[in-house]
């Protein structure tokens, strides 16, 4: 089969490969469509751990061509989504109900080879049946479900305000998921005009570029704060627009070795709630339920289509797209 393959950091190629073959418990799916994170970036570029040589690629769909022994819950042909994590449901983590700090993790697309390939194996109790999805919803279930776990962990409170800094596919996820869970506004704040134009489309009450916002001067005025940028210096004065009693929701993903300075006095005194999101836990169900009844848009959100010949130019120079796809059956 086809695949991209990360061979070692800032390194990539298409290159033939076997057909994974299954274990007993597996199911083989035909990719469909596979959505690039920031992630995969990091995994490109060495920043974030993943094994090398490595197949990238853990948001994916497609469809059931061939199944394990044992793998008796889904058909062939059945177009079908996955949950990249696979956890042992062994360790203590995962007995606590702490599956996304399984000590026995793995994930395909990262320990593991992914779906930037024709075809890809993953356990079938981490399938999905996503029937009448288009392949950019189905590729973008497993955001969702990290964005819905990520609300799920703070909390949007009935009738507040939220502010959410980025307005690419997770920002715009997270706009779009608040309304649903009862934001009376929500505050987009990002460096692109165009971004922030679907912001509104999709929503928003307020939208601002960084330059707008620095002016605006709104400190201490809301419940929930959210950051998508994963960018430190745009991180550290977030925590100035937290209302008292408010969350502070830490979704982007910083440099491992970051650091940024805050007040301890300021969350002791004012009651301030800073929450972390990583992955996420048993949420793909929901974030499916949400998409199979038209709750999110996010074939809107699907801006840059890639074949598999495409993805080294795209991890050599990103760009400034939305939500980037790669059709690895496509020429």
């Amino acid at each position: 089969m086809k695949a991209y393959l990360i061979e070692t950091p800032n390194q990539g190629k298409v290159c033939e490969l076997p057909v994974p073959e299954l274990g007993e418990d597996e199911v083989l799916i035909e990719v469909a469509a596979a959505g690039v994170c920031g992630t995969d970036v990091h995994i490109f570029k060495g920043e974030y751990f993943g094994g090398y040589p490595r197949v990238p690629g853990h948001e994916f769909c497609g469809t059931i061509v061939k199944k394990g022994s044992k793998a008796n819950l889904f058909q062939i042909g059945q177009f079908v989504t996955a949950d990249p994590n696979i956890f042992c449901e062994s360790c203590d983590a995962c007995k606590q109900n702490h599956q996304n700090f399984c000590q026995n993790f793995q994930a395909a697309g990262v320990s593991r080879h992914g779906a930037f390939a024709q075809f890809v194996a993953i356990p079938e109790r981490c399938v999905f049946d996503i029937s009448g999805f288009t392949p950019e919803e189905g590729a973008m279930v497993e955001p969702l479900a990290c964005v819905v776990y990520g609300q799920e962990r703070a909390g949007v409170p009935l009738g507040g305000n939220v502010l959410i800094f980025g307005a690419g596919p997770i920002g715009l996820m997270h706009l779009q998921l608040a309304l649903q869970n009862g934001a009376a506004a929500v505050t987009v704040v990002d460096l692109f005009p165009h971004k922030l134009a679907l912001a509104k489309q999709l929503g928003a009450s307020f939208t601002y570029t960084s330059e707008e916002w620095s002016a605006c001067g709104k400190k201490n005025y809301y419940e929930l704060v959210i950051d998508t940028t994963g960018v430190p210096k745009a991180v550290e004065p977030q925590i100035s627009y937290v209302k008292d009693a408010g969350t502070w929701l830490i979704f982007g993903v910083c440099p491992e070795n970051s650091q940024i300075s805050i007040n301890p006095y300021e969350i002791f005194r004012r009651e301030l709630k800073i929450v972390g999101s990583y992955a996420l836990k048993k949420t793909f169900g929901k974030a499916i339920a949400l998409i199979r009844n038209k709750k999110i848009n996010l074939e809107i959100l699907a801006d840059n289509r890639l074949t598999l010949s495409e993805v080294n130019d795209f991890f050599l120079s990103p760009g400034s797209h939305l939500k980037t796809l790669v059709y690895p059956n496509r020429e």
